[in-house]
């Protein structure tokens, strides 16, 4: 009965291993973060980081256009 015992206890520790090991494989690295810039027809500019190239672009345009006045362009420069 002891043996058994064990035996499901070690199942169950592998098992989290495992499970602990796909969650932190599956987790975007800072490395694995687009990295946009954008800038404004004023010099007005912007970055955003994200691991999903649009949000990215978003939230450098979303950061030049706070800097920018009305009736002025963002325009979004490189990604990386």
């Amino acid at each position: 009965m002891f043996k058994h015992q064990v035996e499901a206890q070690l199942k169950s520790f592998l098992a989290a291993i495992v499970a602990t090991a796909t969650l932190v494989a599956s987790t975007p690295a800072p490395a694995d973060s687009w990295y946009c810039a954008a800038s404004g027809t004023t010099g007005a500019s912007g970055w955003g980081r994200s691991p999903n190239l649009g949000y990215a672009q978003l939230i450098a345009l979303r950061e030049c256009a706070v800097r920018t006045p009305r009736n002025a362009t963002c325009y979004i420069m490189y990604c990386s």
